[in-house]
C-alpha cells in the first residue's frame, strides 16, 4: 500500500514513494541495512540509459551513460522501475543485471554506483565495483521474479482514478501478466530493447505509421477475427427478441444458420460457425467453473481483447519512440471509453477479454494462453489494491 514519508527529502516536504519497491529501499536505507538494500535491488527490475542510435544499430558494446557522484567522479547509474525519468529522445532505458559484470566497468576511473539519484530511495555506493563479489553472494539467496510472474504493480504517484486510470486498468491483464506497472504512461513498458522486439517480432511493427495503423485497428476491433463478435451480437439480439432463448445453443445455432444462409454463406462456412458456437459455449462453461463468469453468466462481447491490447500496444509504442506521451494517453482513454460502451462491469469486461484471447490462440487446450489470462483476472478481481476494486467501471458510481 502506498504511503507518505514526512521529511524524507530533507526539505520539510512529504515524499510519496512511487511504488512499494522504493518504499522498501527507503526503509532499508533509513535503518542503515545496506545488505538488505542491495538484496531488494537485486530482486527487482533495474534499468540504466544508453545512446539510442547505438542501441538501434545493435552495437555489441554500448556504454551506459554516466553521472557524477557526490565525490565528483563519473558513476554508473541505475533506476528502479518507479523512479525512471522521462529522458531525452536520444537516450533509452535498457534493463540491467546487477551486480554489473566486469566488462561494464570500463576504464579504471569508474568505481561507484548511483541508485535512483535525486530520490529519497536512492543512494551512492562508492565502492560498488570492488564489492561486486559480495553482491554476487547476496544474490544467491535472492528470489528474482521470473517470466510470467503475474504481479500487480501500482505506481502511487501515477493516475489512480479518472478516465486515464480507467483506460490503463483495461490493460490490466497484460500488465499483471508481464509484471509491469499497470497505471503508467512512462518511459518504457518492459524495457526499450524488449518493447522494440515485441513490436517487431509479434506485430511486424517497426515504425510510427505501422504503429498508428495497428492501434487504430485495435480500437476499431479489427485485429481479432469478426466471426466470434458476429455470433455474440446475434445471441444478444435473440435475448432481446426472444427472452430466454439465447440460453439454448440449438436455438442460437439455428438463428445463426438462417442469417448466414440469407447472406449467401455456403455450407462449409455455416458449419465452421456452428463449431465456433460449440467452442464458445464450452469456454463459457469453463469460465463459470473457474469464477470468470457467474453461475448463469454469458459473455457479452469479445471486443475487450482488442481494447485491452490497445492499451498495452500504445505503451509499447511510447517506449519504442513511435508515439508521444499525450497521444498514448489518448489511445488509453479511448480504449476505456469503448469498453464502457460495450460492458457494464469489470467482470463482464474480463470475461470478454479472456474469451477473445482463447478463441484466438488456445484451441481449447486450456493451456498457457488461458492460464496467463485467468491468473491476472483473479488478481485483479480479488487483491484489495487492484484498480478493478477501486475504480468504478462506469466512472459514475461506486466500485464494481
Amino acid at each position: 500500500m502506498g504511503m507518505s514519508i514526512k521529511n524524507a527529502a530533507g526539505d520539510g516536504s512529504t515524499w510519496v514513494p512511487s511504488t512499494d519497491v522504493e518504499r522498501v529501499l527507503f526503509d532499508a536505507k533509513s535503518r542503515g541495512d545496506w545488505d538488505g538494500y542491495v538484496k531488494v535491488l537485486l530482486s527487482v527490475d533495474t534499468f540504466s540509459y544508453k545512446p539510442k542510435d547505438r542501441v538501434d544499430r545493435r552495437k555489441l558494446v554500448v556504454n551506459w551513460l554516466t553521472e557524477q557522484g557526490p565525490e565528483g567522479k563519473d558513476c554508473l547509474v541505475v533506476y528502479t522501475r518507479g523512479e525512471l525519468p522521462r529522458r531525452r529522445p536520444d537516450v533509452v532505458a535498457c534493463a540491467v543485471s546487477l551486480p554489473f559484470p566486469p566488462e561494464e566497468w570500463w576504464g579504471g576511473e569508474l568505481q561507484g554506483l548511483l541508485v535512483n539519484p535525486g530520490s529519497p530511495s536512492g543512494t551512492y555506493f562508492p565502492d560498488a565495483r570492488r564489492n561486486r563479489r559480495h553482491w554476487k553472494s547476496l544474490k544467491k539467496n535472492v528470489l528474482k521474479k521470473g517470466h510470467d510472474a503475474d504481479l500487480l504493480l501500482t505506481k502511487y504517484t501515477g493516475p489512480l482514478n479518472g478516465s486515464l486510470a480507467h483506460g490503463l486498468a483495461c490493460g490490466g491483464h497484460l500488465a499483471v501478466h508481464n509484471g509491469v506497472i499497470w497505471n503508467e504512461v512512462g518511459d518504457i513498458y518492459t524495457s526499450y530493447e524488449a518493447d522494440v522486439e515485441t513490436l517487431r517480432e509479434s506485430w511486424g511493427v517497426t515504425d510510427r505509421p505501422n504503429w498508428q495503423a495497428q492501434v487504430t485497428a485495435l480500437l476499431e476491433g479489427r485485429n481479432s477475427p469478426p466471426e466470434p463478435e458476429f455470433l455474440l451480437r446475434l445471441r444478444s439480439d435473440l435475448a432481446r427478441q426472444y427472452p430466454g432463448s439465447h440460453r439454448d445453443p440449438s436455438f442460437w445455432r439455428q438463428a445463426a444458420a438462417d442469417v448466414l444462409a440469407q447472406r449467401g454463406v455456403g455450407g462449409p462456412g455455416i458449419e465452421a460457425l456452428m463449431q465456433l458456437i460449440g467452442k464458445i459455449t464450452r469456454y463459457e462453461e469453463r469460465f463459470r467453473a473457474d469464477g470468470i463468469l457467474p453461475p448463469d453468466g454469458l459473455v457479452a462481447s469479445a471486443l475487450a481483447y482488442d481494447f485491452g491490447r490497445a492499451v498495452n500496444f500504445a505503451r509499447w509504442g511510447l517506449s519504442a519512440r513511435f508515439a508521444e506521451p499525450y497521444e498514448t494517453e489518448q489511445v488509453v482513454i479511448k480504449a476505456g471509453e469503448l469498453a464502457r460502451r460495450v460492458y457494464r462491469t469489470w467482470g463482464e469486461y474480463s470475461a470478454g477479454y479472456i474469451l477473445g484471447r482463447v478463441l484466438r490462440f488456445d484451441e481449447e487446450a486450456f493451456g498457457h494462453m488461458y492460464a496467463s489470462a485467468l491468473t491476472p483476472h483473479r488478481i485483479l478481481t480479488h487483491v484489495p489494491g487492484s484498480p478493478w476494486r477501486n475504480i468504478p467501471f462506469a466512472l459514475d458510481g461506486g466500485p464494481q
